[in-house]
């Protein structure tokens, strides 16, 4: 019985390592692309800001995550990778915004061929002083990137 257990938990865990997903190698030797969003074709693409992670926000934590992936022409995301962070929560969250902007709102055409991207999202909670603004974010970042997308944050105390 003990090494039936064994058995299955081995299988499982196989069957597990099979789908987990790799990055794609079409797109592993594209060069990641120089054109932020807010001035190439990308522009126009509705992007949701990350939620603050609770954790974070608890702990008064501040950070970035820069998030690559792969646009290929017909707006599907490949290969969603997170190059660089300051906490795993600030990378969770920064990959499910990506998943949810607006990628099919652009017009058909736009891209002929895959394209690498990189956006760095700036975890910062605002207290009032300026301090979550892209310069004051730029000049203490630990990420890289130049596709800056500022995620603001407000503390709140709650009295009991």
């Amino acid at each position: 019985m003990k090494q039936l257990c064994l058995l299955l938990c081995a299988a499982i865990t196989l069957s597990a390592c099979q789908t987990t997903p790799s990055p794609d190698s079409r797109f592993a030797s594209l060069p990641v692309s120089s054109q932020p969003h807010a001035t190439g074709p990308f522009s126009a693409l509705p992007r949701v800001e990350p939620l603050y992670p609770i954790e974070e926000a608890k702990a008064g934590g501040e950070g970035c995550a820069t998030i690559e992936y792969v646009v290929t022409p017909d707006y599907q995301l490949h290969d969603i990778v997170s190059r660089d962070f300051s906490s795993r929560f600030f990378a969770r969250e920064a990959k499910a915004a990506i998943l949810k902007w607006q990628w099919q709102q652009l017009p058909a055409g736009l891209l002929t061929e895959p394209v690498k991207l990189q956006t760095r999202f700036e975890f910062c909670l605002e207290n009032g002083e300026g301090r979550c603004a892209a310069e004051q974010l730029n000049a203490r970042t630990q990420c890289r990137g130049d596709d800056l997308l500022p995620v603001v944050g407000h503390r709140v105390l709650v009295r009991r």
